[in-house]
């Protein structure tokens, strides 16, 4: 298997309603990246044990291996469609071959349009930002986000966020979705991909009903810029922002745990958003340095 990296979706599929585990969902990209540009029909897609294993730095054995694609193949995906939508699984069969250790597979026909010949509304990204992800929820958000990316924005209800990531029933409580999948997402994208994000809450009444990402680029090399009282700060300098994640501030009376993540804003002022939920506006970074806790006083 040539180690290709580029994964290439449609829109619609991006957006799809299933459920796998971050295993399933990594053999299902190793297999994307292996379609051509070009290509108009499906081919038979190889992957070997040994690059399933490097990939996923875990050791395979065929009955583990076995008990992994049959349960694969019982999770199917539901793409909405103009007229409807499609209840499908991702392959229509997954072959092992125990003397060449390694799989052949065959995607369904129903995903042609969503995978091959794209045209537009598609998202394309590169692996080796995904292969470091350890929550199934942080690669399905950096898939939705990447859609976005040049808008810099997305707005989607809470509820359709739910669906579309299939989400446990106890995950269904917003303050556990909140801890358990954008927060983990948030920190995970931030660690390792090419973009990151900080999101804000719309209430309807006293419930959140609708969030709003907002996308940046995760580029170390390039130099983010932000305004402190007029001056431009860049973040290869002493003084850079990302110095500062990682601590904790007393904010009313209350210790907020870690810094993930400063949201520079017009106008000098930056949001911050913290590991134990909360998120606060400073009107300068200076504001926010004048918070910060020793870790001795804590």
């Amino acid at each position: 298997m040539t180690k290709a990296t580029t994964v290439r979706q449609d829109y619609q599929l991006v957006n799809a309603k299933y459920k796998l585990s971050t295993t399933e969902i990594k053999f299902i990209l190793l297999s994307l990246t292996q379609i051509k540009k070009e290509d108009t029909e499906f081919q038979e897609y190889e992957i070997k044990v040994s690059d399933l294993e490097e990939r996923l730095g875990a050791e395979q054995n065929e009955t583990r291996l076995k008990q992994f694609a049959k349960k694969m193949m019982s999770k199917p995906l539901e793409v909405p469609t103009g007229d409807g939508w499609i209840i499908a699984n991702w392959f229509a069969d997954v072959e092992y071959i125990r003397g060449q250790a390694k799989f052949t597979v065959s995607f369904s026909k129903k995903l042609k349009p969503y995978l091959l010949d794209l045209q537009e509304r598609f998202v394309h990204y590169n692996l080796r930002y995904i292969l470091p992800l350890t929550s199934a929820y942080a690669i399905r958000i950096y898939q939705m986000l990447k859609e976005y990316e040049k808008l810099k924005i997305r707005y989607i209800k809470v509820d359709e966020l739910m669906e579309i990531l299939q989400v446990p029933n106890s995950y269904k409580i917003y303050n556990r979705f909140k801890e358990k999948v954008l927060k983990v997402a948030e920190q995970e994208l931030l660690e390792h991909t090419d973009i990151w994000f900080s999101f804000e809450e719309e209430k309807e009444g006293k419930k959140v009903d609708r969030l709003i990402f907002r996308i940046y680029q995760n580029k170390k090399e390039d130099k983010t810029e932000i305004h402190k009282q007029g001056t431009l700060i860049e973040s290869n300098t002493e003084n850079s922002y990302t110095d500062y994640y990682g601590m904790n501030c007393k904010i009313k009376g209350e210790i907020c745990e870690h810094l993930l993540v400063i949201t520079p804003l017009t106008g000098g002022s930056v949001n911050c958003s913290f590991r134990s939920g909360e998120n606060y506006h400073f009107e300068s970074l200076d504001l926010l340095l004048k918070t910060k806790i020793k870790k001795e006083e804590i």
